[in-house]
């Protein structure tokens, strides 16, 4: 798109005074009082969530995005309390370049598009400022770290000859491949440099070379795996998907990478990580697969917690220490801690507006084994834990609970492999042969680690005599 529509939209949210209710907005142009949803296309859900609502969503986080800018991009946040919360600015301008590329999609919304081009405009500033401009011409070997949100806007229409000149130096340089980085990393580089070139549709065809060494070719540990992977999961599937503008071939079969983002899925909301469960969530429209009831009922979760919360809250916001401060300091806090998380639910909506990707507002019922949801279900009763998606899981009816019991089934495992008990797990998979369940990726890596466990018994047996 050369230039993205401008219209004055006259509203502004302030992230710290957001209201309990429908995203914390109050009533305006994009938050339309409308029931009735966009018209379908055939091979999506015939009865999809709103579309008004989701471009609603996704233009509250470009509200919030705006904020960003003016408190984040000029210095960051520095916290002297928590270190571990403090922002650098190049993190905010970046983050905030890649959502406007992922909105872009659905520029189609007249609302999305104004949004866009608004913080655009504020970002412009910040993303060719000397601050980048320096450490591109001073790091080579980063150029492409620091220059991502120019990247980003010359895709939008925004260019820049003189810093596009003056970022070939450095590209061009000895030291441009100094720096080692791991796969979904490298995939970021190649997405980078594909946007520096703008490149057509047809000429990425191709798998990257970084996919076939990244997780989207490997499975993933699903039971004792870090969060780290799962963040590189993500990651390289938005960049090699290119929220769905010029997407690569995936190293794998579509299918098989969901039923292992189903069990990631599965974890995130148990542990209540908003933030990597949005990411996770994009597996779905991001590779054009229809919406599997785990997937579709993830998305309920999030969309209700959000909605009683003003936004998407993050692990890494404490709520006392957000009532002990006031004023400029407790926005400041807020933005910091919670502006990432808040944008991955606009990346997540972003990409379910477009055509054919919309998540279904009911969950589907078809070919349930009635009954399977309350099997798995007395084992993580057990724990005596109850997480946020239990809200939802209780409204739901025994059909649909019984439709999702694959989800429990990836809860329950995931929390006794981690428990350590072995007893359980060989009951779970057990029940979940009966059920018809035991062919996904968590019974079958449930099932390995249960046979590694008893070779080891088997081993130091003797050795204990």
């Amino acid at each position: 798109m050369r230039q993205l529509a401008s219209q004055p939209v006259e509203r502004s949210v302030e992230l710290a005074n957001c209201p309990p209710g429908p995203v914390g907005l109050e009533p305006g142009a994009s938050q339309a009082q409308a029931t009735t949803a966009w018209p379908a296309p055939l091979d999506v859900h015939p009865n999809p969530w709103n579309e008004q609502d989701l471009a609603r969503r996704l233009c509250h986080v470009l509200d919030i995005a705006q904020q960003a800018v003016k408190r984040l991009a000029p210095n960051g946040y520095t916290d002297s309390v928590e270190p571990g919360n403090n922002v650098r600015p190049e993190k905010v301008i970046s983050e905030t370049a890649l959502l406007l590329v992922a909105a872009s999609g659905a520029a189609e919304h007249d609302d999305v598009r104004a949004h866009v081009e608004k913080v655009a405009q504020l970002l412009i500033f910040h993303a060719r400022s000397e601050r980048m401009l320096l450490g591109a011409c001073l790091e080579p070997a980063l150029a492409l770290d620091f220059a991502q949100a120019h990247v980003c806007l010359h895709r939008l229409g925004y260019h820049d000859p003189a810093f596009d000149k003056l970022l070939r130096k450095s590209l061009h340089s000895q030291a441009r491949f100094g720096h080692e980085r791991v796969p979904h990393r490298m995939l970021e580089q190649e997405w980078l440099m594909n946007g520096c070139k703008r490149p057509r549709p047809s000429s990425l065809k191709r798998t990257p070379r970084a996919a076939l060494n990244s997780v989207l070719n490997h499975p993933m540990d699903l039971l004792n795996g870090s969060r780290d992977d799962i963040y590189a999961f993500t990651h390289a599937l938005i960049y090699a998907t290119d929220f769905n503008l010029y997407p690569h071939r995936l190293p794998r079969e579509k299918a098989v990478i969901l039923a292992e983002a189903e069990v990631a899925l599965a974890r995130c909301l148990d542990e209540q990580d908003y933030d990597l469960a949005a990411e996770v969530l994009l597996a779905w429209p991001l590779t054009g697969k229809s919406w599997s009831a785990a997937a579709a009922f993830g998305f309920q979760v999030l969309a209700r917690v959000e909605d009683e919360a003003g936004f998407l809250p993050a692990p890494s916001t404490r709520l006392e220490r957000l009532n002990s401060l006031q004023g400029s300091e407790r926005r400041a806090y807020l933005l910091a801690t919670a502006y990432h998380t808040v944008y991955v639910m606009g990346l997540l909506c972003a990409a379910a507006l477009q055509p054919g990707r919309t998540p279904p507002l009911e969950i589907s019922t078809r070919g349930v084994r009635n009954g399977s949801a309350s099997a798995i279900l007395q084992f993580l009763e057990l724990d005596d834990r109850k997480a946020h998606w239990r809200v939802d899981f209780d409204r739901l009816k025994d059909r649909e609970r019984d439709a999702i019991a694959g989800l429990l089934l990836n809860i329950a495992l995931r929390r006794k492999a981690v428990q350590r008990d072995f007893g359980a797990l060989h009951k779970l998979l057990e029940i979940a042969y009966v059920l018809g369940l035991a062919g996904t990726p968590a019974a079958s890596q449930a099932a390995e680690l249960l046979e590694r466990v008893a070779s080891v018994s088997r081993w130091s047996a003797p050795r204990s005599v």
